[in-house]
Order: C-alpha cells, then sequence, then structure tokens
C-alpha cells in the first residue's frame, strides 16, 4: 500500500514531514501487517493524478480538495482527524461589534478582507454559502483585500479598514457556543457562519479493495494501537480518527457548485484547535 502527503519542494519543514511520513506509513503498516510506502509530492493535483493512475491507494488532502476528487470519482474520503476533541471547524463572516450588518441580508457594497484564495475558512467557504443564499458577490463586497492570515484579517476588521472578514471557528458539537476562532480575545459580531467542514480526509483510491479501506480506518480508529497513534500525532497532529460519513462531508458538498474556481495547491487548513 502507497500513501501519499503533499510536501511542497524546498519549504524548511519538508525533511521533517518525510520523516514523520515514513514513521506514520511504518505504523500503519505493522498494524496492517502489510508493506507500507510513503510518497512525498510536492502539489496536490500530482497526488490525485497519482491515486487517479493506480500509484498511490491513500492521500491526506483538504476538504475541499477531497470532496472534488471524490464528485469527480476519483477518490473516496474514508477517515477525518479528531484534534482536541474536534473534527471539524467552521467559517464565519464577521464584523465590528455595535455596527449595522445583522445579517447577510445587510451586507450591501462592503469592504471585504480575507485570508487568501486558497483559504477554505478565510475566504472560498464563507463564499459559497453566501452564493448559495441567493447573495450576489459582485454587490455584495466593492473591494476585497487579501492580507495572508486569519490575524491580519481579524485586525483590519476591527480597526475599521475593512467591513467585514472570514475566519475560521471551533464550536461545540450543539453549536451553542464557540471553543476556538480565529479572532483570539476580540468578540467580534458574527454575521453568518458556513459548515461545518472537516479540517482534513484521508481519502482512498477508488482502486483500493473495501476490505483493505476497512481495516484502514479500523486501524485508524484504534486507540490502543500506541505506535500508530504516536505517529498519526507527529504527521497529522491528530489524536485519533472517526469513519467519514456522509453526514460530516454533506455540508461542504452542497457547496461545492458555488465555490470559486481557486483549486489549492497548498494547505488550506486552518490552525488546529489547542
Amino acid at each position: 500500500m502507497r500513501v501519499g502527503v503533499a510536501v511542497p519542494e524546498g519549504h524548511t519543514a519538508s525533511a521533517v514531514t518525510r520523516e514523520r511520513l515514513e514513521g506514520f506509513c511504518d505504523a500503519l503498516g505493522d498494524a496492517l501487517a502489510v508493506a507500507v510506502e510513503p510518497y512525498g509530492i510536492a502539489h496536490y493535483h500530482e497526488l490525485l493524478e497519482a491515486m487517479h493512475a493506480g500509484k498511490l491507494d491513500l492521500a491526506w488532502l483538504p476538504p475541499i480538495v477531497a470532496l472534488r476528487a471524490a464528485a469527480r470519482g476519483r477518490t473516496l474520503p474514508i477517515a477525518i482527524p479528531v484534534r482536541e476533541g474536534s473534527s471539524a471547524f467552521w467559517s464565519a463572516l464577521f464584523t465590528r461589534p455595535g455596527g449595522s450588518i445583522k445579517d447577510p441580508s445587510d451586507l450591501v457594497a462592503e469592504r471585504a478582507a480575507w485570508v487568501d484564495r486558497q483559504s477554505a475558512a478565510g475566504y472560498l467557504v464563507i463564499r459559497a454559502s453566501l452564493r448559495a443564499q441567493g447573495h450576489d458577490i459582485d454587490q455584495v463586497f466593492v473591494s476585497e483585500s487579501f492580507l495572508g492570515s486569519h490575524e491580519a484579517v481579524v485586525e483590519a476588521v476591527m480597526s475599521g479598514a475593512a467591513d467585514v472578514g472570514a475566519t475560521y471557528v471551533y464550536r461545540d458539537p450543539d453549536g451553542s457556543s464557540v471553543l476556538r476562532a480565529g479572532w483570539g480575545e476580540a468578540r467580534p459580531q458574527v454575521i453568518s457562519y458556513a459548515g461545518p467542514i472537516p479540517s482534513d480526509v484521508i481519502a482512498a483510491s477508488i482502486r483500493m479493495p473495501v476490505p483493505l479501506i476497512r481495516a484502514v480506518q479500523r486501524a485508524l480508529a484504534n486507540t490502543d494501537d500506541a505506535a500508530l497513534a504516536h505517529a498519526a500525532r507527529d504527521l497529522l497532529g491528530a489524536e485519533g480518527f472517526i469513519e467519514a460519513r456522509p453526514e460530516h462531508l454533506q455540508p461542504l458538498d452542497r457547496l461545492l457548485g458555488y465555490l470559486d474556481d481557486h483549486q489549492p495547491t497548498l494547505s488550506a487548513f486552518p490552525p488546529p484547535l489547542r
């Protein structure tokens, strides 16, 4: 079995990621009693091409990349990492407290601050959600700035340099409270949420035999396997995994047709909950 992870060339952490990928493959191989080979590939589109060609069996993918590939019949999401008890995040569109913008219907010619065009939480998902609700993005936002980080987006909105911005939010399972968000200690006014969204996905090639997929799911979910648990935490920052089920993926799946056509090539993950 062959496992692929995107490892950008020339990145300072590339060597560490490759080493951790090797450790993860060794531990997964021991758990399954099969040989598992690691493959570090520079871009996600190359990972998907390798899976489609039958050269890879498993890959670690951002959620939008994984679901787009699944929609094309190229991969099957099989497991979702859990971090600090959470397997999903939300995207939130927010403004300064006390402002006149209370919900999406109040958005008219606003100045928007985004993270970057590849950010799921900081750009893609909330815009897709607004489109799905019938809002004309060209009318809603009179100007759009890409600031490169969630922290910069929050600062722009709270200082008045932008009217609205988007960032990630981790909510408790019933959605009643925010556990952690990109705005840190600030207290913005939330206009709209979109989600929940899996933070990332372990995807299998459609060529992979179903019994082997089930064996991988069982191995990843087995928290008693100390070696595999340690390797998963090192590589993925995961404390465990859950089986990827339709209810975990449907909120994002419903928005795929409304996404801006910007294909992510590097990580679109928000910072993990901690």
